[in-house]
């Protein structure tokens, strides 16, 4: 899968879950591989941690990234 086709993937599956401000893309340089993604609490109530277990899990299941370092994805 091209980066473009992966990033429009993610973007869409997390902004339909109910995420706002969602940003996503791709390292570059040697983290030309990791797919960064930024975005806010879905509820005010969601903490840090429960927000990033979720956001994980969506950008897992529309990549199939698997492996070391949550399949090479940050959140913030």
């Amino acid at each position: 899968m091209d980066r473009l086709t992966e990033t429009k993937m993610v973007k869409d599956a997390l902004t339909k879950e109910g995420y706002t401000s969602v940003k996503v893309g791709h390292g570059s340089g040697t983290a030309r591989g990791w797919l960064h993604i930024k975005c806010d609490e879905k509820f005010i109530e969601q903490t840090w941690q429960e927000k990033s277990i979720d956001v994980e899990m969506i950008a897992r299941q529309v990549t199939g990234r698997t492996g070391d370092y949550g399949g090479r994805i940050t959140i913030s």
